[in-house]
């Protein structure tokens, strides 16, 4: 069976378990989230990056792409019939169609560190827009129906920049046959792709600082809250001992005098009884009994009786060993139970009780007069099947000495040669 200790540890290792998980639960679910809305963020911001590049892309393709000043060193699109125009102030213009269009803008963004586009298709007519393998998958699963593809690589141990890419599906649309119908294109058909590469380094590492600080906030969150839990786990268990020592105070002390009660008083002479049924040592045992206590209640009240049994237990106590049994038996009646005494020693003990409540008691209680107690005693015989039968000896000889003038010792089953005198005060 586990001990208060044992079950207050198991309780608190419990409760610091359950405590531990649903904290980690919230916080990683804070993490995943926090993790989950920068990327759902980064997937915006490269959604945009992709609808502005179309737009572009539609806004060229409906005016059959733009003509520009041909500046020196500028080469005219080879993929394009007759891509040069001669204006009429003479100034020589050529033609750029939607997928140069997508090429220039995303070397500019490249040089400005932006992001990079790259228009795409399984049938590329520039060789410059052939697809790497991300972009293969990505056009092959336009082909089945998926609407967009994600990738994004990991920086390497040489430090390259963590990179994230996406994908999504161009369709042929009426101003693209112009360019598009000879390769058996036709309008509403996925033609090709357009994908957008940007730099998430830094995303990465403010994901990262922002895990570290929740784990950070989470283990002094939950360390905070174990400690509270063993401080409050503490102070219950103090309190809970303080309230079980006075239960078992209450149930085992007379509360008036401070000794055993009866129930205590009682289980302890058992213990000694079956003792000594193994081991065949001796037990005494002695009734005692206030004389005229009942005066006494008369005469000075009963918070003058209450103070004499209080003496008369700190008197008595004082005198026994640590190990003999005294206890208030009921009323005005004591026990005493007396291990490892002959009956010699039985005897001298109570005579010395005797006297020294003669001598004591009523000084002690403040009243006019001594106080006397009367006492029975007997020692355990073979024959005693119980201690109800050496009680009722050791009651026996208390009610003799009653009879016999109080303020005295009377011993039963004894040899006569150790019995006391009697005394009277």
């Amino acid at each position: 069976m586990l001990d208060d200790k044992q079950i207050y540890k198991r309780f608190f290792l419990t409760a610091s378990l359950v405590i531990g998980l649903c904290v980690s639960a919230i916080f990683l679910g804070l993490a995943m989230r926090s993790s989950a809305l920068i990327k759902e963020q980064v997937l915006l911001s490269a959604r945009s990056h992709f609808q502005g590049i179309v737009l572009t892309r539609l806004w060229s393709a409906k005016h059959g792409g733009v003509y520009v000043i041909k500046t020196p060193g500028m080469q005219s699109n080879p993929y394009l019939e007759n891509p040069d125009l001669k204006a009429a102030d003479g100034r020589l213009l050529t033609l750029k169609n939607p997928a140069l269009m997508t090429r220039e803008i995303s070397e500019l963004a490249t040089r400005e560190a932006l992001f990079t586009f790259h228009i795409t298709s399984l049938k590329p007519l520039n060789p410059d827009n052939s697809p790497d393998p991300f972009e293969v998958q990505a056009l092959r699963s336009f082909e089945a129906g998926q609407k967009e593809a994600t990738a994004a690589t990991a920086p390497s141990a040489g430090g390259e920049r963590s990179v994230f890419r996406y994908m999504a599906p161009l369709l042929v649309e009426p101003a693209c046959l112009s360019c598009h119908a000879k390769q058996g294109y036709q309008v509403g058909q996925v033609r090709g792709g357009i994908s957008v590469s940007f730099d998430i380094s830094d995303m990465n590492r403010a994901l990262r600082k922002n895990e570290q600080t929740i784990l950070l906030q989470g283990g002094l969150t939950l360390a905070l809250l174990l400690l509270t839990l063993w401080h409050f786990f503490r102070q219950m268990q103090l309190k809970l001992n303080e309230s079980q020592a006075l239960l078992l105070r209450m149930a085992t002390t007379d509360m008036l005098t401070n000794v055993p009660n009866r129930a205590s008083v009682m289980g302890r002479f058992s213990e000694g009884f079956a003792r000594q049924r193994r081991q065949s040592t001796s037990l005494g045992c002695l009734m005692i009994d206030v004389d005229h206590f009942k005066a006494v209640n008369d005469r000075f009240g009963h918070q003058k009786g209450d103070m004499v049994l209080r003496e008369l237990a700190g008197i008595l106590t004082e005198s026994l060993r640590p190990y003999d049994t005294f206890g208030r038996y009921g009323g005005e009646e004591f026990l005493m139970v007396l291990d490892g005494v002959d009956a010699k020693r039985l005897a001298e003990v109570a005579e010395r009780s005797r006297a020294l409540i003669e001598a004591r008691l009523g000084a002690q209680s403040g009243l006019s007069e001594p106080v006397t107690i009367s006492l029975g005693g007997t020692l355990v015989i073979p024959e005693d099947r119980s201690i109800d039968d050496v009680i009722h000896r050791a009651d026996e000889a208390l009610y003799l000495a009653k009879n016999q003038g109080r303020n005295r010792v009377v011993m039963l089953g004894l040899d006569p040669a150790v019995r006391p005198g009697d005394s009277s005060g």
